[in-house]
């Protein structure tokens, strides 16, 4: 109240804001309004400094609510650059780091007790503080932030209501002279309860004037100076006027604090992370939204004459989209498809599941269930690469991958493969050494946590039971008049992955409830690392399937090398075609094979109608997507006289290759023989 009163001493007889004509009883009500906001903004930022000290008051009230507003935009309705995505992310680890790392010494546990003798609003946020069970620096930010929040609605309002009345500085006189009307009862009444007491008029006085010119006055007419010679005050302000502030208080507060040796409010790694994240928020989020230039630059003449551009940065720059629209997106494309909805929902049982356990593990300070919980977490987090896999194979082709990312749904089987092995070669090795020297096992919960672990594995079993068959090839050939069909099938090696997690934990249930059960009934203490080894050797028995044909797959080997090989030899018995070249058979993942081959055909021969032919071929083999060239021999000799030292590719020319049988299930065809030699089949 005091503050609101030097103000207006100080602003009435420069600026008489009274002097300028009446002002309307609309007009009135509108500034009684943004005055009472201005009353909670000063009451907020007070109990704010007074928790958690001057330093942090600077970093989160003097922060610009122009760059929390433009975070907050960015959030619900998307970033139109990634400036600003960077920015709102600095922001949010900057307030993070001032809640999580920042470690006040004035951290008080009990506030009821601590603090029962305030009264009034004291009380209020001291209980306030006590019910979030948040210490007082943390409630200090907590009520800051809360007060830049209502800046941003008051200074937009004081910016209308400013071009109504006549400018800034007369409204700025009302406002704080009506704030001053309004605290000036409530001041009255707490020195009349002797809540508050003043221990020295005189040094109170010249704290209070000092406080009011350089934190108020001087700002307001900075801020006001600044708006009449800079281009874009608003984000020149927002932008450089917290920077200099959290430097200038970073300093002091070093000096101050080194020099005092005060423990209180004292300098942490939190604040230091704090200052470099908000400065590197409102220069992020302050950048310009102009835009760019999108024109090509003359860089020159080309030989012919023609004019050569080059497209600037614009070209490659991109929109954001809103943390809300991405999550909400991603949450529909997940439950749209059965494989990424079963990891999903498999997930959210684990993850509470793994909750549970963290929870009743810390209240029952119980190391076992603290263990599982964190053998669920890995458990997740293989979950969590699948299902990430599992969304990312279905992206659409881009530029700089024409084939899509289904590749990545192999990696991630891979990956998860190559983990089971190393867990089961851990578990193999750990085990062989308690075999020979068991220690002292202690069945406490133990049977409890194995059993509701089986109970959630048995969940996860039941959700991926049709991905079991992993690594199987499957091949079918059917005689009918010399033609031939056969195609390969493979599992999808994500969901294999996955499955085998689940079956490697319903495994290790399993186990642990019979180790548990032998060991409390007869003592058998040996029969836990047996058990660990045989789980460790059906693990690596289940994993090695999956691990050979990720690897081949990501090796680019041919899924079903026999019947490749029968349908080239078969694509030769095509009318016209005298040999083939450059033949190549690989797999993308489990339902795309890519096949492509080089015919040489004769001259008088139908180019589309041998194209056509040999890819049904190709597609009888497996393949989903397939490249024929057709060459006849003016290409060969044109290519030659362009390129004299072209070398053509080994050939397999028409009538030097035997078909042999194909392997398929058992039946019988009749026998075909052929020997390989070199890149063909000849004899």
């Amino acid at each position: 109240m005091a503050c609101q009163t030097t103000i207006f001493d100080y602003h009435t007889p420069i600026q008489k804001p009274l002097s300028h004509g009446t002002l309307k009883k609309r007009i009135f009500i509108r500034i009684g309004k943004l005055s009472l906001v201005n009353c909670f903004i000063e009451v907020f930022w007070f109990y704010g400094i007074t928790f958690c000290g001057p330093l942090r008051s600077v970093l989160v009230f003097e922060l610009s609510p122009s760059v929390l507003l433009v975070a907050i935009v960015s959030i619900f309705k998307g970033s139109s650059s990634t400036a600003k995505s960077r920015g709102l992310f600095f922001l949010v680890l900057g307030f993070l780091s001032l809640l999580l790392m920042d470690r006040d010494q004035k951290v008080v546990h009990s506030h009821d007790v601590t603090h029962s003798h305030h009264s009034g609003l004291n009380h209020l946020f001291y209980h306030l503080i006590a019910m979030f069970g948040m210490a007082d620096h943390q409630g200090g930010v907590a009520i800051l932030f809360l007060a830049l929040l209502l800046r941003i609605g008051y200074d937009n309002s004081f910016r209308h209501l400013a071009v109504e009345i006549g400018g800034p500085k007369r409204l700025y006189s009302l406002v704080s002279a009506t704030s001053a009307l309004i605290l000036t009862p409530i001041s009255a009444l707490l020195l009349a309860m002797k809540t508050s007491h003043i221990d020295s008029l005189i040094y109170f006085t010249v704290l209070l004037f000092v406080a009011t010119i350089f934190v108020t006055v001087l700002d307001f007419y900075a801020e006001n100076m600044c708006f009449q010679h800079v281009a874009d005050p608003v984000m020149a302000a927002a932008r450089w006027s917290p920077i200099t502030m959290f430097i200038c208080a970073l300093s002091l507060a070093w000096l101050w604090y080194s020099r005092q040796g005060l423990e209180e409010h004292f300098i942490t790694s939190g604040v230091i992370v704090s200052v470099i994240a908000f400065v590197l928020a409102s220069i992020s989020l302050t950048s310009s939204n102009a835009p760019k230039y999108r024109g090509g630059e003359l860089i020159g003449m080309s030989d012919t004459g023609l004019p050569l551009f080059a497209y600037k940065e614009a070209f490659l720059q991109k929109t954001s989209r809103s943390l809300f629209l991405f999550f909400k997106d991603t949450l529909h494309e997940i439950l749209a498809n059965s494989d990424s909805r079963r990891i999903f929902w498999f997930l959210c049982v684990n993850l509470a599941f793994c909750g549970v356990e963290f929870l009743y593990g810390f209240w029952t300070n119980s190391l076992g269930l603290i263990s599982d919980g964190f053998h669920m977490l890995f458990d997740c987090s293989a979950l969590v690469m699948g299902l990430v896999a599992s969304v990312m194979s279905r992206w659409p082709a881009t530029r700089h991958f024409s084939y899509g990312y289904g590749r990545v749904e192999v990696l991630s089987g891979f990956i998860n493969a190559l983990f089971l092995c190393v867990i089961a070669l851990f578990i193999l090795i750990e085990a062989l050494e308690r075999l020979f020297d068991p220690p002292h096992i202690n069945t406490d919960r133990l049977l409890f946590v194995a059993v509701s672990g089986l109970l959630v594995n048995l969940f996860g079993m039941y959700s991926f039971h049709g991905d079991g068959d992993h690594g199987h090839g499957h091949g079918h050939g059917h005689s009918h008049g010399g033609s031939s069909h056969g195609h390969s099938h493979s599992g999808n090696a994500n969901m294999q992955g996955v499955f085998l997690h689940v079956l490697a934990d319903t495994l290790g249930s399993v186990f642990v409830i019979i180790s548990t059960l032998l060991i409390q009934w007869f003592g058998w203490v040996w029969v836990d690392p047996l058990c660990s080894s045989i789980l460790s050797v059906l693990i690596l028995g289940s994993v090695y399937p999956l691990l050979r044909s990720s690897v081949n797959t990501l090796l680019q080997d041919i899924p079903n090398d026999d019947e490749f090989e029968h349908h080239l030899c078969e694509a030769l018995e095509v009318d016209g075609v005298k040999s083939y070249s450059k033949a190549h058979f690989w797999q993308l993942k489990s339902d795309l094979n890519v096949a492509s081959v080089h015919i040489q055909a004769a001259p008088e021969a139908n180019a589309q109608l041998i194209r056509h032919k040999v890819a049904a071929q190709l597609k009888a083999a497996g393949a989903t997507q397939c490249s024929v060239q057709v060459e006849k021999e003016y290409f060969l000799q044109r290519i030659q006289q362009l390129c004299p030292s072209y070398r053509f590719d080994h050939k397999v020319v028409r009538g030097t290759t035997i078909v042999r049988e194909r392997k398929s299930h058992g039946h019988s065809h009749n026998g075909h023989g052929h020997s390989n030699n070199g890149h063909g089949h000849s004899h």
